[in-house]
């Protein structure tokens, strides 16, 4: 590769367009991903949403949408934005280098020769002394937003030399969020969990209905718990309607209580690495088993989601199976709960007026061999002997936990960042060193300046300033 072919490269992955197209890219993509349902294409929420879009959902299984950003596409965009990162970064860094070096050189300065070369030089009105020369362009200048100091024979405004390392603060800050949010999705977790009201579970592999696990993710030494401990099927809070919000309550090993509060769209429940969100809701009926005294032997709480296409409005999620006593499956179980009618027809997703469970049991071949529908408190006699009866009927939720370790540090990078981008857009970063030289009676400035961020002049103005403050206009003149 030659030396030109390098340059271009150098120059384009450090150009701000390529950088500024990959970021909406990117933003786009996500937005897009939010209203697409992310999963595998054999998923219930995949599927149902693919079957009402036969057309978009097309496009979306082509380009990987329903995996979003683990896409190809995506995945390929956030790389070039990785390297285009790290190559402005790098380049920020051997400007900041040169720059803090300049600034201490000129800091260190104590007198300047007067030959030494002028950026700008500037004829003293006449019978004006050095001192009064001095004294005018360091009010002149403090005027302009830059404070001087006095020196022996000059004026001098440096800026410290850490204040030229912000922008590759900044852009080594963005390296380092990129390399966190690869890591941290090696070592995150990401599943659902179905708690009834009242209902506590560990935060273990068994307790998810669904859970997808990084290559670097393990529950060892997690040992807390999470608890329901309340349902609002529609929370009001600022006159807003929040929809269904759980109370929700995070434990640790001893069952003391870590973290509770209201868990709705917009207010998610963050404890240490682990965030969870309100996802879904359904009911629940508690049942028992009864042995032939009536003694309850076996307590049991079915979760129940709606389901517009069900008799009665609600599915059980999972049966309950009754086996025989060599452990074959001799009868399968399904609880539901019917709803009642809706306002405007269809039926309301609510718990109803008066709580009821239809209970429908089916022999091994799936025969229906029993179906009938029971309050709390009756019971319903099984084929297999005994029977069942109905404790009660109440809200579960359906929450998301996402378990990332990365999230502190994802929060100190972005810290830092913000820190950076401050102190690059903020922060004054220039030299400028005055003195004065004598010949035959008349006084003259000289001016050498770099201005490079954060003023609140310019060159030329600072130079009509200083030539106004000095003597007329027309006796200033640039060299």
């Amino acid at each position: 590769m030659t030396a030109t072919s390098s340059r271009r490269i150098v120059r384009l992955l450090t150009s701000p367009r390529l950088a500024t197209v990959l970021i909406a890219l990117v933003g786009v993509w996500a937005v897009f991903a939010s209203f697409v349902p992310q999963g595998a294409a054999d998923s219930t929420m995949v599927t149902e949403w693919a079957s009402t879009r036969p057309g978009l959902a097309a496009i979306t299984g082509a380009v990987g949408l329903h995996h979003a950003f683990s896409a190809p596409v995506f995945l390929a965009c956030v790389a070039l934005l990785s390297v285009c990162t790290i190559a402005c970064a790098w380049q920020r860094t051997l400007v900041a280098a040169k720059r803090a070096r300049i600034l201490r050189v000129a800091a260190a300065e104590s007198e300047t020769s007067a030959d030494s070369r002028a950026d700008l030089v500037l004829a003293c009105r006449e019978a004006m002394t050095a001192e009064e020369a001095l004294s005018a362009a360091a009010a002149t200048l403090g005027g302009l937003g830059i404070p001087t100091r006095r020196g022996a024979r000059g004026l001098k405004a440096v800026s410290p030399a850490w204040s030229v390392w912000g922008s590759a603060v900044f852009h080594w800050a963005l390296v380092a969020i990129i390399v966190v949010i690869v890591l941290g999705n090696l070592a995150r977790s990401s599943g659902q969990i179905g708690l009834a009201v009242g209902q506590t579970k560990p935060d273990a592999p068994e307790s998810y209905g669904v859970l997808e696990e990084g290559p670097l993710h393990s529950f060892e030494g997690s040992e807390r718990s999470i608890r329901v401990d309340a349902f609002d099927v529609s929370f009001e809070t600022g006159g807003v309607d929040r929809g269904p919000t759980p109370t929700v309550t995070v434990l640790d090993a001893s069952g003391g209580v870590i973290k509770s509060q209201l868990v709705y769209p917009n207010k998610t429940l963050k404890s240490g690495s682990l965030t969870i969100y309100p996802y879904d809701y359904g009911l629940t009926a508690t049942v028992a088993m009864l042995d032939e005294a009536g003694a309850e032997v076996q307590r049991t709480t079915q979760l129940i989601d709606f389901s517009s296409a069900a008799e009665g409005g609600t599915v059980p999620i999972d049966a309950l199976v009754l086996r025989d006593a060599a452990g074959a499956v001799q009868y399968r179980m399904f609880v539901s709960v019917p709803l009642d009618a809706a306002e405007g027809g269809g039926l309301s997703a609510r718990l109803p007026g008066v709580p009821r469970a239809r209970v429908v049991i089916a022999d091994a071949s799936g025969q229906t061999v029993l179906d009938e529908t029971i309050e709390p408190g009756q019971t319903v006699g099984l084929p297999s002997g005994g029977a069942l009866g109905l404790v009660g009927v109440d809200y579960y939720a359906r929450l998301q936990l996402v378990d990332d370790p990365s999230i502190p540090l994802l929060y100190a990078a972005a810290i830092v960042a913000m820190v950076g981008l401050g102190a690059a857009t903020l922060v004054r970063q220039m030299w400028l060193i005055a003195w004065i030289t004598e010949e035959d009676g008349a006084c003259a400035l000289h001016v050498r300046m770099r201005l490079w961020r954060a003023l609140t002049t310019s060159r030329s103005e600072i130079e009509a300033e200083l030539a106004r403050a000095l003597g007329p206009a027309d006796e200033g003149s640039a060299s």
